[in-house]
């Protein structure tokens, strides 16, 4: 069952996704039942939206009197249906219609300006269509513990499913690991919720458990600003995806770098990568003509790789600021990156990359959160290559040591360095007053010192610890 609210705690979930051993046609045909009832509650809802507004309790004998009985005003056509399989249903509906009302008075509050727009130019208003009640819905049924399942063993258990025209309890099998999370008491930290049942494309039919656990509440992330945290600045090029910063301010406003790390491996899983993709582009340029299913068992290998490689890299971040003690995980905001046009293969290279970029912060936000009780949090992107973390200067960067070593040697080597190149990027960055250092490293300094800037208003100042 689910864990009650407890002051000072704060409750995370997760889902523990096994493969259901299915037995005939009963859970074809009780989520059959399921997905036809949420649209008929839907229109009851619809006709007396007034039981919404209610609370749960008085909303569900709202609903129930108008269903159910024989003086029911509209007869549901599964009467039978467990009292709270019935009352899921109903939740999804109540979602499903609040959902589309919201979207419905945006949408009436969006033509009124259009048209308003459309008359004061003289033009002709020409309506986008209005949003409609869904009459088709692919949810999935939440099991509530015993009117719904019982007899859990870790491998089998008994659901209440749809058996011919009625209801009766059925054993299913499924394929499932243990966490082995322990306390220091020996006590299971994750607590076993309730599961749901999943169908997908492919057909295969899935139980997912949720699991949920206390973590002592931290007050958000601006609670943190004057806590230790870990910077991390991802760079898609190159074996170090990710280069890691841990800073630690002082009472004196000073902030120090207590530890760094680079996250290596990448050149192979991009080279992989390269590979099937190229090998995508040539049955393309072959076949002429791409259908739906092209390349699909290519495809999927690829997902595949590229969420294993996301999980990979989040899981060390979050080991790495867990064993810093870190409070904190900051990354840069960037979310608008846009793969370049060119070749399929060197496009869709790209974009998988950003894919990835995107993925890591998601990973790694859920991960941290979730098992050590570290927030996530973004800040702007903006200038934190370009300067450097330390003394403010703007830096040279390149990729060739011989062009870093001469830009080093004096301030006149530094000015035609960049009147000759410019800003572009480069794994080594120099100042003009002759600073060296690792461009990512760098970058990553300079996103925590803006996390630190953000919520603190004395003047804070990086120096080498």
């Amino acid at each position: 069952m689910a864990l009650a609210k407890v002051k000072g705690q704060r409750i995370e979930t997760k889902t523990q996704k096994n493969k259901l051993i299915r037995q005939g046609t009963f859970i074809e045909d009780t989520l059959r039942v399921y997905r036809e009832s949420i649209p008929f509650y839907i229109q009851v809802v619809n006709q007396h939206p007034l039981g919404i507004n209610l609370n749960r309790d008085q909303m569900r004998k709202f609903y129930d009197e108008l269903t159910l009985g024989n003086n029911a005003k509209y007869p549901f056509m599964y009467a039978d249906m467990p009292r709270d399989l019935r009352w899921d249903v109903l939740a999804t509906a109540v979602g499903h219609y609040r959902a589309w009302s919201t979207n419905y008075q945006k949408w009436v509050e969006s033509e009124a300006k259009r048209k308003a727009k459309a008359e004061k130019k003289g033009k002709e208003f020409k309506p986008h269509k209005a949003p409609k009640l869904p009459t088709e819905v692919n949810d999935s049924p939440t099991y509530y513990k015993y009117s719904m399942y019982k007899d859990d063993s870790g491998y089998d258990l008994l659901l209440k499913v749809r058996v011919g025209n009625g209801w009766g309890w059925v054993k299913f099998s499924y394929f499932s690991y243990d966490y082995n999370e322990k306390d220091a008491n020996g006590n299971s930290v994750w607590i076993k919720g309730c599961p749901t049942i999943v169908f997908k494309q492919d057909g295969t039919c899935w139980i997912n458990w949720i699991y949920e656990r206390y973590h002592i509440a931290t007050g958000g992330v601006k609670a943190q600003q004057d806590k230790r945290v870990c910077a991390v600045d991802i760079d898609l090029d190159g074996d170090s995806i990710c280069v890691l910063s841990v800073l630690e301010p002082d009472v004196n406003g000073e902030v120090r770098e207590v530890a760094r790390h680079f996250v290596k491996g990448h050149n192979s899983h991009v080279r992989r990568r390269k590979s099937e993709l190229g090998r995508i582009a040539v049955k393309m340029k072959k076949t002429g003509v791409v259908g739906k299913g092209f390349a699909r068992t290519r495809f999927e290998r690829i997902s595949r790789r590229e969420n294993s490689e996301g999980y990979r890299i989040s899981r060390e971040i979050a080991n790495f600021a867990h064993q810093h003690d870190c409070k904190v995980i900051v990354f840069e905001y960037l979310v608008n990156l846009r793969p370049q046009r060119g070749k399929y293969s060197r496009r869709s290279n790209q974009k998988r990359a950003y894919w990835l970029k995107s993925k890591v912060y998601q990973f790694t936000s859920h991960i941290a959160r979730t098992s050590f009780n570290i927030l996530a949090t973004r800040v702007s992107p903006k200038d934190t290559s370009r300067y450097c973390a330390i003394k403010s200067e703007q830096m040279y960067r390149t990729d060739s040591e011989i062009r870093a070593q001469f830009a080093f040697q004096s301030p006149n080597n530094w000015d035609l360095s960049m009147e000759q190149e410019g800003s572009h990027p480069g794994k080594l960055a120099v100042s003009r007053s002759g600073y060296c250092v690792h461009s990512g490293l760098n970058a990553a300094r300079n996103i925590g010192m803006k996390f630190y800037q953000r919520y603190n208003f004395k003047k804070l100042v990086l120096v080498r610890g």
